[in-house]
Order: structure tokens, then C-alpha cells, then sequence
């Protein structure tokens, strides 16, 4: 029996007659909780042929005399609640209808036969329309959808997804659950193909938030069954010459199967809806989820009158969640897990006009309810952010003279978001009369305030105790790293030479003296030097292409060797993904294969180099030292060649200087071009 069915037989054991209100109260419950837990204690009651709980009006609660519940008090015993037999009976349902046995489930759960069917009967209504419907002649099978039955199996094993991680299982729900997965999957070993799914993910090296990972994994679950049982697969799938045939022959080896090629594309287009940058469609989706999230910020701005903007934490996390979120979209995969208890009560406006935003943007309308909460989730997080980072205003009293008064208020500014509103003496504080111009008061002697503000008395030199009174206060530590930036975007007068050399004085003065500081590349011309380009007559292949682009990287320490066989790698992995046929290539290995300095280097062929059956006369590599700091650039890179001759230009141009030239020229006409057209 689970703890809080447990704590409920106590109570009415001691108690003999209680209200379900009071049972709640008493346990810090919902009476829905309360109600749900009586069934199953009736049920486990009435399989030991033991009197029941009698229900009485007014919800009422009573033990007869001869009742003891002291023998449910069995810490080995568990009686299953109704969601928890509902979710195994979707499993049997949609994956097994042959262990679907009333008789064993109603021993194996402990509960009445009428229990299993009235929760058999409750789960048929729930898939009835998705057109699953239960027949029973002798033994029971299914007739379903096709479409609709594919995502209903899908949905049901992410459910069930991070019980296949757990080593150790909290109850007895847990332990039944992993053996009905396992079996379903079988004869792969479940275990292999998780463990291939690991394997996958640290050689692409994604990084998934914990949904995507849940819908990766419950995703090539559901794969599997069909493949082994040899149902059709209702969806569509990718182009394979764009993926890596190696780890599908690793799945294949791990799940021992062979796959025709239609289940091999079905599979290799699952990456195709992860939250990785690298198979985005780099001329189309950084610009639409940049637009997207310029255009959500913008309009939440405007119709809250907040400055959204200014968060840049909120544009990394919309950035981040966009892409996946367009690809979800495009596909039909959207999110469907509940999320009913994400959006506070206090912050329900912020949904409900995100919503109206999103039903006025003809590509936006169809995303879920869902979606929405999610991307709601963002803004109240920007919201909160700045409620917790904006500048209090004090009064500082403070009676020992002006230079006492100067160190503590300089203290006060140099590490809290503050505004010192006035200085003034103990003796003033009666007469002071703008109290409301003040949010708290810092005093360095004793004092009492005729108002009611927030108040701390502290030392003129801080020690540990005057931080916490001032942390009490609500004050907010200045964020260092942030002020840093904010430095540097406004030198930017400098040359960049001065500018490097004042950065210097001030990350030692901040103590970031060994801590390399991360780049911000806002434009292309920030990573690609003129150095960097190379013009030629013709290539003989792909491979030479590479180490003519990648050759002048190496020879000024850029990159190391290592990172030209990195992109070598990937190209011979991944395929020609990153060729836009007529267009441009944009190569790229792993950041972690020595690369020193964040750049990109250009190579201009007069003929086209062959990449299998596409052509390109650009060929551009970035070499980047994390995942984040190149893309501002890229993304600008994107909009010239989308809005602009850029393409056309590069090709024409005679030597390195006037690509150089043409680059920065583009660059201009898109800075102040609107975002929008």
C-alpha cells in the first residue's frame, strides 16, 4: 500500500466515523484524493472478505465496529489507484491485448473483477475517438485508426519513460509497468536500444530538453514494435542520403533487425525533430526562428507594455525552443502533454494575450494549446526576471559624516541594483515626508521609522550578517557578466585593439582575470577576416575544396588539423546536408576538435565544386569554440543571402578586398533594413 493510501486507513482507523472533507484537512489532501484512495481500500477490503467502509450523506464517512484497518498496514502490500490500473490497461490495449485477462489482472492489481472491467470499459470510452475500438471473442483484439493509433502509442510510452531509467523503483506501480514495456518491445532487448539511443546522442551530440528526450525515445519505442510485428508505418520519411546510414546499421545490429528502406527513412527522419541546430534548414529556418521570436517579443512588448527586449535570456530560450517548435509544427508532432498547472493564476493574462498573438499570425494559429503554455512559459520567466533584477530605491541614513555616508552608499551602488534616493541623518528621519518615493531604508544606527518600510541596520564596513539583512531586504546582487557586456558594446568606438586592451583592465578588475569571457559575433565581418578568403580556378573534388578552405584557419592557429578531419567526418557521416545545391556550403565540425579561435574562412571557385549531386561555387567554414556565440552571425549571413546580391557578388568579385568589401556593404543594407517585410 503507498504512503498516502496508508496515512488515510490510519486516520479512519483512529477516527471510526470522519467527513471526506476532514480527511483531507487533517492530511493535507483533495477530496478527490480521499475518494479515490476509499475505493481502493474498499476494493483490497472486500479481496480479504472484510466489512467496507460505509459511505454515509453529506460525505460521510464510517468503520463498523468489526472493522480493523490495521491489517492493510502491511509496508509490503500496495493497493494500485485507478489512474495507475488505467495507464496499465492502455498499455495491455494498445500493445498486448493477449496478457488483456480479467481474471489474472484482477489478482495481479488486487482489486474485484467488476474493478477491471468498469476501468476496461472507462479506457475504451477514452480511446473511442481516436476510432480504437476493444472486441472480445474468446480473447480480446483491436480494430484502430492507422494515423490516429500510431501517436496514441507513441503518447502512451513517454508516460513511461523515465521509469525505463530508474535503477532503483519507489513502489510497486513502477515495478509492473517496466516488465509490460520491456515484454511489448521484445525480442529486441529493450536495454541495447536504449543504450544505442545514448550512444546516438553523445556522437551528435545533442543536447534535448527532458519533453525531447521523452518523444525521442517513446518515438523509436513505438518504431520498433511496428517494425518487429510488421505493421505498416504511417508516416512519411526523409531523404536517406541525408542522414547517417551508420547509426541506422547500429540500430539495426542493436535491435537485431534489418530494415527495408522505407523503415530506415522513417527512422533517420525522427532526428529530424530534435533540438539540434545542425540539420536546420540553414537558408530557411534560422531566419523564420529568429523572425518568429523578434516578432513574439515585439508584439508581447507592445501589448503589455513591457520591454521585453531588453532580456536577452528570453531571446536565447525562445531561440532555442522555436526551431524544434516550427519543426513540430510543419510535422504534426506538436506537445500534447498536459499542462494545465504550468501558468499561474497571477500570470494567466500573459497566456491569454500570448494566445490572441499567436491566432493572428496566419503560420502560428494551428500550434496546440500546448505550445502556446509553453511559449507563455518563457515570458512570465522574462517577467519574474525582471521583477527580481529591477533597481530598488533606498534612503540611506547614515549619521557619522559625509565620508562615512560615501563608503557606505558606494558600497550600496557597487553591489546591489540600487538607487540611493537621499542621504540623511537620524535626526531628519521624523521630518522626512517622502516616504512613498522609497522602497526600503539602509540605516548605520539605530533608529525607529514613523512609517512601515522594509528596514536594516547595518555596519559601515558590510560584514557577513549585513549581507544577509540586505539580502532579506529583497536587494539583488549586481550580475557581473552582464555589466561586462554592457561595457563593451558601449566602446565601441574603440579600435579594436584599445577596445581588447580596456576589456583586459576591466575583466581583472571584475576578478575574471583567467576566465575566458564569451564572444558575441554579431555580423559576419566580426568571424571572417579578409585573410581568411580564398579565390580559385577550379577544385577537383569536395575533399580538396575542404583543405583549401579550411588552409588558411590552420596556418594562422585559428584551427588545428584536427578540425579539418572533424568537418571531413561529419561530411562523410552526415552527408552533403549542409550544401545548398547552386547556392552555398556551410561546413562545420565539432567545436571540441581543436578549435582555438572562434572564425570563418571563405572559398570562391570560378567553376563549381561537385558535392555528390549538388554544385556550389561559395563554400564558407565556420569554426566556432561553443554552440551559441557564432549564430548572431550566421543568421546575418542567412539574410544577406536571402535579401540581398550577396551570392551574386561573391562570385564576381576578383580578389579577397572587394569580397571583403561586398560583405560589408550587404551587411549595412540588412542592419537597417526593417526585420520585417
Amino acid at each position: 500500500m503507498k504512503k498516502r493510501t496508508m496515512d488515510i486507513a490510519k486516520f479512519l482507523n483512529r477516527e471510526r466515523m470522519a467527513s471526506y472533507k476532514e480527511t483531507a484537512e487533517a492530511l493535507g489532501l483533495s477530496e478527490r484524493s480521499v475518494r479515490y484512495d476509499v475505493d481502493a481500500i474498499n476494493d483490497e477490503l472486500h479481496l480479504k472478505g472484510l466489512a467496507q467502509i460505509e459511505r454515509y450523506p453529506k460525505g460521510m464517512l464510517f468503520l463498523p465496529d468489526d472493522l480493523d484497518l490495521t491489517e492493510l498496514f502491511d509496508e509490503e502490500s500496495y493497493i494500485f489507484t485507478n489512474e495507475e490500473r488505467a495507464s496499465i490497461i492502455r498499455l495491455l490495449i494498445l500493445f498486448d491485448t493477449k496478457k488483456l485477462n480479467i481474471s489474472s489482472m484482477s489478482r495481479e492489481l488486487q482489486v474485484s473483477r467488476r474493478s477491471i472491467q468498469n476501468d476496461i470499459a472507462a479506457v475504451e470510452q477514452e480511446f473511442a475517438p481516436y476510432g480504437i475500438r476493444l472486441h472480445y471473442e474468446r480473447k480480446f483484439r483491436i480494430s484502430e485508426d492507422p494515423l490516429t493509433s500510431y501517436g496514441l502509442r507513441q503518447s502512451e510510452i513517454q508516460k513511461s519513460v523515465t521509469l525505463l531509467y530508474k535503477k532503483h523503483f519507489v513502489n510497486v506501480y513502477e515495478k509492473t509497468v517496466c516488465p509490460i514495456v520491456r515484454d511489448m518491445i521484445a525480442p529486441p532487448d529493450l536495454s541495447r536500444i536504449l543504450e544505442w539511443i545514448r550512444g546516438m546522442m553523445d556522437e551528435m551530440q545533442w543536447v534535448l530538453s527532458d519533453e525531447t528526450f521523452q518523444w525521442y525515445v517513446s518515438s523509436v519505442l513505438t518504431f520498433t514494435w511496428y517494425v518487429v510485428r510488421n505493421k505498416p508505418l504511417p508516416l512519411k520519411g526523409v531523404d536517406l542520403r541525408k542522414n547517417s546510414g551508420g547509426l541506422i546499421s547500429r540500430y539495426e545490429e542493436a535491435a537485431g533487425l534489418t530494415l527495408t528502406d522505407e523503415q530506415k527513412s522513417v527512422l533517420a527522419g525522427y532526428e529530424k525533430y530534435t533540438n539540434k541546430y545542425v540539420n536546420l534548414d540553414l537558408t530557411q529556418n534560422l531566419i523564420s526562428v529568429e523572425d518568429t521570436a523578434v516578432l513574439l517579443v515585439r508584439e508581447m512588448e507592445r501589448t503589455l507594455g513591457v520591454s521585453f527586449s531588453k532580456d536577452g535570456i528570453l531571446m536565447k530560450g525562445l531561440l532555442n525552443h522555436i526551431g524544434p517548435m516550427l519543426q513540430r509544427l510543419e510535422s504534426g508532432e506538436q506537445l500534447d502533454n498536459s499542462t494545465d498547472s504550468f501558468i499561474p493564476e497571477s500570470y494567466d493574462y500573459v497566456y491569454q494575450n500570448l494566445d490572441k498573438i499567436l491566432k493572428r499570425d496566419r503560420s502560428l494559429s494551428e500550434l496546440t494549446e500546448n505550445e502556446a503554455v509553453y511559449l507563455a512559459i518563457f515570458f512570465i520567466g522574462s517577467l519574474r526576471r525582471m521583477k527580481s533584477d529591477e533597481y530598488r530605491t533606498l534612503l540611506l541614513i547614515c549619521g557619522y559624516g559625509y565620508g562615512t555616508t560615501a563608503v557606505v552608499k558606494d558600497a550600496l551602488i557597487n553591489e546591489y541594483q540600487v538607487q540611493v534616493y537621499k542621504c540623511i541623518p537620524a535626526y531628519r528621519v521624523e521630518n522626512f515626508d517622502e516616504w512613498d518615493s522609497v522602497d526600503a531604508v539602509v540605516s548605520t544606527v539605530g533608529v525607529e521609522l514613523p512609517v512601515d518600510k522594509p528596514f536594516a541596520k547595518v555596519n559601515v564596513i558590510f560584514d557577513r550578517k549585513d549581507y544577509e539583512k540586505l539580502d532579506n531586504l529583497g536587494l539583488t546582487k549586481k550580475k557581473i557578466l552582464t555589466e561586462y557586456f554592457a561595457i563593451e558594446r558601449r566602446l565601441g568606438f574603440l579600435n579594436a585593439a584599445d577596445k581588447n586592451r580596456v576589456m583586459d583592465v576591466i575583466k581583472e578588475e571584475l576578478g575574471y582575470k583567467e576566465v575566458r569571457m564569451p564572444q558575441k559575433y554579431y555580423s559576419l565581418s566580426d568571424l571572417l577576416r579578409q585573410e581568411d578568403i580564398r579565390i580559385i580556378e577550379r577544385a577537383p573534388d569536395w575533399r580538396e575544396a575542404v583543405d583549401l578552405c579550411t588552409g588558411p584557419l590552420i596556418s594562422r592557429g585559428g584551427i588545428t588539423p584536427e578540425y579539418r578531419e572533424s568537418v571531413m567526418r561529419g561530411i562523410q557521416a552526415q552527408g552533403f546536408y549542409a550544401v545548398t545545391d547552386e547556392k552555398f556550403a556551410l561546413l562545420h565540425g565539432s567545436e571540441r576538435a581543436g578549435v582555438t579561435e572562434s572564425a570563418m574562412s571563405l572559398l570562391i571557385s570560378r567553376e563549381p565544386v561537385q558535392f555528390g549531386d549538388k554544385q556550389v561555387n561559395l563554400i564558407f567554414c565556420l569554426a566556432s569554440r561553443d554552440k551559441k556565440e557564432h549564430i548572431p552571425a550566421v543568421i546575418s549571413l542567412i539574410r544577406m543571402m536571402s535579401r540581398t546580391s550577396l551570392l551574386e557578388d561573391l562570385k564576381a568579385a576578383g580578389d579577397p578586398q572587394t569580397a571583403m568589401n561586398m560583405i560589408k556593404k550587404h551587411e549595412s543594407e540588412v542592419e537597417n533594413a526593417p526585420n520585417f517585410e
